[in-house]
């Protein structure tokens, strides 16, 4: 019998669309391109302690642009 291949962990992390709605940092999608290429969740709307303006004023790392 064949078996195909177990699934691999996915590399994107999994945001929260519900946070991510109005965000002005990530565009409403959640996670952000770093320099390195890499995919994280949005430090802005995918963190708890997220404060009111904080989806109008960008991180403190740069982001590249999406």
């Amino acid at each position: 019998m064949a078996h195909g291949a177990d699934r691999a962990p996915s590399t994107v992390p999994r945001a929260d669309l519900a946070r991510a709605a109005g965000c002005e940092v990530c565009r409403e999608w959640g996670t952000v391109v770093t320099d390195d290429w890499r995919h994280e969740l949005c430090p802005a709307c995918q963190t708890g302690e997220r404060p009111a303006d904080s989806v109008t004023k960008p991180p403190g790392t740069r982001l590249r642009e999406q």
